[in-house]
């Protein structure tokens, strides 16, 4: 019996955070109308992640826990018996990730193939040649098939010595669709009233949305928007999102009045304080959220730096957003700001950038390989 034959497919994920749900259900769904059974395993999320307030659970996906090694808790393993018949096993690539390791061990004794999900290494690594970063480049080439967030990162995956051809590119990404929906179904007088109440009537409106975190640079863009306040003084700021680090925002907020810590928000209500700003603030790392800001058409303002995902791909600088070269000058990055909230003509062309054929990202998804995959 071929692997195909076996006509099914898990993929393990150690948490499911909510943009994730829509790829997966569109997996599902493909794969039902081809007769081939999809299974979805992911684990409660524990610590940071359980902090960033954006996991969810799915009703027909399986959530189990995920064991931890006693003296090593990052280290964390789900059990893949119950799947050992499976035709295809797809893993996240994640040193810490035991079910990639035990997948890949397993696949000669159960006769399933295996693919890897992820980057091809950690973008935030400090020193790309670590311990750490070796390990990963290791199993990188145990897999049967790869798929991957961009060409940039197939690149990568190959210069390690995988098969070019056994790589699928899905240019990562999330349905938008939902927020066109939402944004069409706004309400103008809610707009209005909500702009009165939380800005003071301010036009001059910058959104972040995201994890608060480290790596988000939270006390850079307080700096830079206290400099950003002495040009622009109706200036309002809106914070949407949760994390290890609100703290620095919730504190910023207690003495700035222009300042508002909005805590987690989703769907329509997230969509309604997002319609409110001008610009999207992002002075750290940049990922899928890039894709929002384009739906939202609220050009996102960031600087150059060499860990942001792979996603920063995305973005073309003058085009349909903001890259800051002087990454470390919270002056040059207020000016930025500035420019995309006081020139209109400059904001258009960045929306329009945004919606342009030519730099619009395709969101192809895993399907179409998995016949080449079997």
């Amino acid at each position: 019996m071929s692997n195909f034959e076996r006509r099914s497919v898990v993929f393990f994920t150690l948490v499911l955070t909510h943009y994730r749900v829509a790829f997966h259900r569109a997996l599902r769904a493909h794969l039902a109308a081809r007769g081939v059974c999809y299974d979805l395993v992911y684990s409660p999320a524990t610590g940071p992640e359980a902090q960033k307030a954006d996991v969810v659970d799915l009703e027909w996906a399986r959530c189990q826990p995920a064991w931890s090694m006693p003296f090593v808790p990052a280290l964390r393993y789900q059990s893949l018996w119950h799947w050992r018949k499976a035709g295809l096993v797809i893993v996240g690539q994640e040193n810490r990730n035991l079910t990639a390791y035990a997948a890949i061990l397993g696949a000669r004794l159960f006769g399933y193939r295996v693919a890897y999900f992820g980057h091809g290494r950690n973008f935030q690594a400090k020193n790309p040649n670590s311990l750490a970063e070796r390990w990963k480049r290791f199993w990188a080439t145990k897999v049967d098939w790869w798929f991957t967030y961009t060409n940039g990162c197939a690149d990568l995956i190959a210069g390690y010595g995988f098969p070019r051809a056994k790589i699928t590119v899905f240019n990562n990404a999330i349905d938008l669709s939902q927020i066109a929906e939402e944004r069409a179904a706004l309400d103008p007088a809610k707009i209005i009233a909500l702009r009165a109440r939380l800005c003071h009537g301010s036009e001059n409106v910058a959104v972040f949305v995201g994890g608060l975190y480290a790596q988000k640079r939270l006390s850079f863009l307080i700096h830079a928007l206290d400099l950003l306040r002495w040009d622009i003084p109706d200036l309002q700021v809106l914070f949407i999102g949760a994390g290890p680090e609100a703290h620095i925002i919730q504190e910023a907020a207690e003495t700035r009045d222009w300042l508002h810590a909005l805590g987690p928000k989703f769907g329509a209500e997230k969509t309604l304080y997002v319609s409110l700003g001008k610009v999207w603030l992002m002075p750290g790392l940049v990922g899928l959220g890039v894709l929002d800001s384009f739906a939202y058409e609220t050009p996102m303002v960031t600087t150059q730096l060499p860990y942001h995902s792979p996603e920063i791909d995305y973005l073309q600088d003058g085009v349909n957003g903001v890259i800051v070269r002087d990454s470390d000058n919270p002056q040059a990055y207020a000016d930025a700001v500035h420019r995309v909230l006081s020139d209109l003509q400059y904001r258009d062309t960045l929306i329009q950038g945004a919606a342009s054929p030519a730099t619009n990202i395709p969101s192809r998804t895993c399907p179409a390989a998995l016949p080449k995959v079997f």
